[in-house]
C-alpha cells in the first residue's frame, strides 16, 4: 500500500490540444481507440495501492464524471478507498484564475482530512506509467522536501514543448526550471508530478495564493527552489506529452507498433478503463488492415494502414485511411482518402473524396460534422 494521497491535477494553458479539446477535457480525450487520458495516471496509483484519490477537473466535467463513475473498475474500493472529483467551487470572474492552486484551496477541507501523510500529485496530459511505491520510497530516503519526476529526453526540440525543464546539480538536486521552447535537443523534463508531505503541500497552496492569484503548484515551487530542498526522480520508460494536436497524433500512431507499445502495456501492470459492451469487428472481404489499432463493434471493408481506429467505426468499401485517427462513431464512405486526419466522434466522411494533412499538422475534422 503507498500511504499518500493521490492528486490527480489538471493542466494549465500550455496544453492545447486544438479541437479536441472544445468538446471535452483533457483527461477525457480518446487514446489509442478504447482507453481515455486518464486512465493511465489514475492506474498507476491505484496498481500503486493508492485508495485515496482525488480528481481535479479544469472545465466540461461531464464526461469525467461518466467515465470514472465510482471508480470500480479502477480497483477503487469504496470501503477501503475513495474517488472524489473535484473543481473550483468559486465563481471564475477570468479564466487566468482558473488555476490548480485555487482549485485546491476551495476543496482543501477535503485534502486536510484525507488521513495519509503524504501527497503525490500527477497530471493526466502526460502518458506513461510508473510505480509511485518506488517513487515515495525514493522520496523517503533522500530526505527532500520535495521530489519531481524527471524524464531526461534528446528529443526537446520537437517533443514536450511548453513543458517545464529542469536544471539538476550532479546529486539530483533542482537548481532551476525553465519552459522548454526548443531551443536544446536534451534536456530534463518535468513531468509534474510531485511527492511531498500532506503538511507541506498545505503550506505551498497558502504561499501560492499570498504570492499571486494567477499562481499554480509548479510557480509556488519554481518561486522557492533556493528555499526548499527539491530532488529529481528520474523516470527511465517511455512518456507521451499530449499537449498538441500533433503530439496526440504521434503517441497513437507510434504506439501502433508493437515494440514500441510494449514499453508502455504491460500485463502486470494493467491500464484500467470503462468498459464497452460491443461485439467484435467485422472486417469484410475486402478490408485490408496493416499495422494499427482498431478497437471492437467497427465495421471495415476499406484499407486501413498505420492507423487508431476507435469503437463502432465503419470504414466502407475503397476507402483508404493512412496515419490517421478516427475516434467512437466515425463513418468513412467508399473512395474516400483520408491521410494525417483526425476525424471526432461521430463524423462522417463521405462527400469530400480527399483530407490530407502533415504530421505537423493533420487535418482536423470536427465532431458530428458531415464533410
Amino acid at each position: 500500500m503507498c500511504n499518500a494521497l493521490g492528486i490527480i491535477n489538471f493542466e494549465d494553458n500550455s496544453v492545447d490540444v486544438t479541437g479536441l479539446a472544445d468538446y471535452r477535457p483533457i483527461p477525457s480525450l480518446t487514446f489509442m481507440g478504447r482507453y481515455r487520458l486518464i486512465d493511465f495516471v489514475l492506474s498507476n496509483m491505484t496498481n500503486s495501492g493508492i485508495s485515496n484519490i482525488q480528481v481535479y477537473v479544469k472545465n466540461k466535467p461531464r464526461s469525467v464524471y461518466e467515465h470514472l463513475g465510482t471508480g470500480r473498475h479502477y480497483n477503487i474500493n469504496s470501503k477501503h478507498g475513495k474517488l472524489r472529483i473535484m473543481h473550483g467551487e468559486e465563481p471564475i470572474q477570468s479564466p487566468i484564475y482558473n488555476t490548480d492552486i485555487n482549485a485546491f484551496k476551495s476543496n482543501i477541507q477535503f485534502i486536510e482530512e484525507a488521513n495519509r501523510p503524504y501527497v503525490i500529485i500527477a497530471p493526466s496530459y502526460l502518458v506513461y506509467t510508473i510505480d509511485f511505491n518506488d517513487v515515495l520510497n525514493y522520496h523517503i530516503g533522500s530526505k527532500a522536501d520535495v521530489t519531481v519526476i524527471t524524464k531526461p529526453t534528446d528529443l526537446a526540440k520537437t517533443s514536450f514543448i511548453g513543458c517545464e525543464t529542469l536544471i539538476l546539480d550532479k546529486d539530483k538536486h533542482i537548481v532551476s526550471a525553465e519552459a522548454n521552447r526548443g531551443k536544446y535537443k536534451n534536456r530534463n523534463i518535468s513531468l509534474e508530478a510531485y511527492v511531498m508531505k500532506k503538511e507541506l503541500f498545505l503550506e505551498l497552496i497558502d504561499l501560492a495564493q499570498k504570492t499571486s492569484s494567477l499562481f499554480w503548484l509548479k510557480d509556488v515551487l519554481r518561486d522557492n527552489i533556493d528555499r526548499y530542498n527539491m530532488n529529481a526522480y528520474i523516470h527511465r520508460g517511455i512518456v507521451y506529452p499530449i499537449n498538441s494536436l500533433a503530439e496526440y497524433k504521434r503517441a497513437n500512431l507510434e504506439l501502433t507498433d508493437f515494440h514500441v507499445s510494449k514499453q508502455l502495456f504491460d500485463q502486470d501492470w494493467p491500464i484500467m478503463t470503462r468498459t464497452s459492451d460491443t461485439p467484435p469487428t467485422h472486417y469484410g472481404k475486402t478490408a485490408l488492415v496493416t499495422k494499427s489499432s482498431v478497437a471492437n463493434g467497427c465495421k471495415i471493408d476499406g484499407t486501413i494502414i498505420n492507423s487508431v481506429i476507435g469503437r463502432g467505426v465503419t470504414v466502407k468499401e475503397g476507402a483508404v485511411v493512412i496515419d490517421s485517427i478516427l475516434l467512437p462513431g466515425v463513418t468513412v464512405g467508399s473512395g474516400i482518402h483520408l491521410e494525417q486526419v483526425i476525424v471526432d466522434k461521430n463524423a462522417r466522411v463521405t462527400e469530400v473524396r480527399e483530407l490530407k494533412g502533415t504530421a505537423d499538422k493533420p487535418v482536423y475534422v470536427k465532431r458530428r460534422d458531415r464533410i
